[in-house]
């Protein structure tokens, strides 16, 4: 996963490892499953990907696997 085009037609490079524009999450409920010392490697495997644009902020969510189709929220600028 080399690099993603973004709405905002920004080049969103992933080739870097680790990448500044990819993040990782679990949910509360898979990570209360882990207990103990807990392996790196296992907690890995069950995180979600999330790809952020650094132009737009625009979130790319992939909850099954990179090469799945994401789920795409931008982002709400706050109103005064």
């Amino acid at each position: 996963m080399p690099k993603i085009l973004c709405e905002c037609d920004e080049v969103i490079n992933l080739s870097g490892v680790p990448s500044p524009n990819i993040l990782n999450m679990i949910s509360d409920e898979e990570y209360d499953e882990f207990t103990g010392l807990i392996d790196a490697e296992e907690l890995y495997i069950k995180m979600k990907t999330i790809v952020k644009c650094p132009k737009c902020k625009r979130l790319y969510f992939f909850s099954n696997g990179i090469e799945s189709p994401a789920e795409i929220y931008t982002f709400e600028r706050h109103r005064d």
